[in-house]
């Protein structure tokens, strides 16, 4: 039985969260530490990153611990060296983190997005398992989907495959994705519904998502109003979602999930009626787990596949 240990950092909005695990996926260690402004200075989340990761894996140096590999989830796109498709992060070199993560931890680091890193998650020990294809849909924060198939969660050209969070919901809308908006994402998210609320409040009230939920069952109109126009968008998104890419099952999760469990039968119903092959509709079986879960079995892929290339032969030219 292997004895490596693997690692996995999940980049939330407020939090990075780290842990270790065996090759079951038992958490054997864990840490959350707040991100404060480093979302805000220049490659900021990068160092951040980093000195969780020395402070944490010097503790697991001196248990006498090895680790094989580690996975990172990051709340965008990493693709050319630079971070992409995100709100609040001033730089992020992901290169750079890469380089010095693999330097510090000496074992493959694999990079992606921590909506992916989800879906993987819970193809793998979660509500997904045995499943293939299937789509997984992380209501949060922000709004995007992974695609998982074939044994894999696919990436897509430019790494960014599910960023349903910047579909167009208008044509004849005048703002998009460079004016930094994603129109799907403003009408059913954590942020959109709190900037629904906010616009229509005589007072301009903030709200966060899962206050909107909670006012709605007391009879608020405008929390009413935010959910409805909400769904009203993201119902058929999620049909068309489905019908182009005719999963076994769709997985619903993320934070602001939560709050649409009380929506099962007419998600179901609508999707019954609107898709040629409706699949099986699950909530996410690891919640807020999901990620860090993931982004532990990337890694433990990453030592696989570094495996694998140092076995090959090397030609002579």
């Amino acid at each position: 039985m292997s004895d490596d240990i693997f690692v996995g950092i999940d980049c939330g909005g407020t939090n990075l969260r780290i842990a270790a695990a065996d090759e079951h996926g038992g958490i054997i260690r864990q840490e959350t530490v707040c991100t404060g402004d480093a979302q805000e200075r220049e490659n900021g989340l990068g160092q951040a990153i980093l000195s969780l990761v020395n402070a944490f894996v010097s503790g697991l140096d001196h248990e006498g611990r090895y680790v094989a590999g580690i996975g990172i989830g990051l709340p965008f796109v990493c693709w050319n060296g630079k971070a992409h498709l995100c709100r609040n992060v001033l730089a992020l070199d992901p290169d750079w983190l890469e380089t010095e993560v693999m330097g510090r931890v000496r074992a493959p680091v694999y990079i992606t997005n921590d909506v992916k890193c989800a879906a993987l998650g819970e193809s793998w020990l979660g509500a997904a398992r045995n499943a293939d294809p299937f789509v997984y849909l992380n209501v949060g924060t922000g709004l995007s989907s992974a695609f998982y198939a074939d044994g894999r969660v696919y990436q897509g050209a430019h790494r960014a495959a599910g960023e349903i969070g910047y579909w167009v919901t208008d044509p004849d809308a005048q703002h998009g994705l460079e004016d930094g908006v994603g129109p799907l994402e403003e009408a059913m998210s954590g942020v959109g519904l709190s900037g629904f609320y906010r616009s229509h409040s005589p007072a301009g009230e903030l709200a966060s998502a899962e206050e909107i939920f909670a006012r709605a069952e007391r009879g608020d109109q405008i929390a009413i109003d935010a959910i409805e126009h909400g769904l009203r968008h993201l119902l058929p998104s999620i049909a068309n979602l489905l019908t182009f890419i005719d999963p076994e099952m769709l997985v619903i999760g993320g934070g602001v999930s939560a709050g649409l469990i009380r929506f099962t039968d007419r998600i179901e119903t609508y999707v019954g009626r609107m898709t040629p092959f409706p699949p099986r509709i699950v909530w996410s079986a690891l919640g807020g787990l999901a990620g860090i879960i993931g982004a532990i079995r990337f890694g433990m892929l990453a030592r696989d596949q570094t495996r694998r290339d140092e076995s090959r032969p090397v030609l002579s030219p």
